[in-house]
């Protein structure tokens, strides 16, 4: 099967993926899977009901494609970019955003940070960089890492990020309930909640302001609903 040719010292038998939930991106997903795969050899661009050339942009710059024939949304694509993961036997898989808002050649930080810790979930970091978020995304996400502290016990440096690393005993024990963008609070609550230790790496933060560069996250649409998630956490255990 495939490996990572970004492995560290004692991490050769180790084989991580990249996954990209995509939609509507066919002006910067190539961009992303290209870089990508200068970073590890295998990527797979979960093609979530696009009507643009996303799906063949994709294939074009070397990745596997799996399409979706209706958005459903990134907790969908994660389900299904988690399942071929865990299908195809890799150890771990990392996420990025296909509009280019996440760096592929910070890809090393978290294998190196998986390599060393062997955590079970890492996330980038993006809040050291306050001057290059929009204000209200970054008051929102520094709300959730107070919040999401409080609640799991233990320090969350960026609640909201969407550039991690997932264990394949995340992907394959952790559920995903979700549909929207909420799905990735979810799983960051459920993953402290039993115990496991969640690491972070430092990463730029990237927006852009043109339309070339597209994310369909809605700060306080979605927001709102990454707050009812955690009360649901908060006040349903058995979740």
């Amino acid at each position: 099967m495939f490996r990572s040719s970004a492995l560290g010292r004692g991490s050769n038998s180790m084989k991580i993926c990249v996954i990209i939930p995509a939609f509507n991106n066919d002006t910067t997903v190539g961009a992303v899977v290209e870089k990508a795969r200068q970073q590890v050899d295998h990527v797979v661009v979960i093609d979530d009901g696009s009507e643009d050339d996303t799906a063949q942009v994709s294939r074009d710059a070397g990745a596997h494609v799996i399409e979706i024939a209706k958005n459903r949304g990134k907790g969908n694509a994660l389900r299904v970019g988690f399942r071929y993961a865990v299908t195809h036997d890799f150890d771990a898989s990392i996420t990025l955003d296909a509009d280019l808002q996440h760096d592929p050649f910070e890809i090393p930080r978290f294998i190196e940070c998986y390599v060393r810790t062997r955590a079970k979930i890492i996330i980038g970091d993006r809040l050291r960089d306050k001057k290059e978020i929009p204000r209200i995304r970054y008051c929102f996400n520094r709300i959730g890492t107070y919040t999401f502290s409080w609640l799991l016990g233990q320090p969350i440096k960026d609640s909201q990020c969407g550039y991690r690393l997932y264990d394949r005993k995340v992907m394959e024990g952790i559920p995903i309930t979700k549909e929207s963008f909420e799905a990735e609070a979810d799983v960051l609550l459920r993953v402290g909640k039993q115990g496991f230790t969640i690491q972070f790496v430092p990463i730029r933060a990237i927006y852009f302001w043109d339309r070339s560069h597209r994310s369909y996250y809605r700060p306080v649409r979605d927001t709102f609903r990454i707050c009812i998630i955690f009360l649901m956490n908060l006040f349903w255990k058995d979740r």
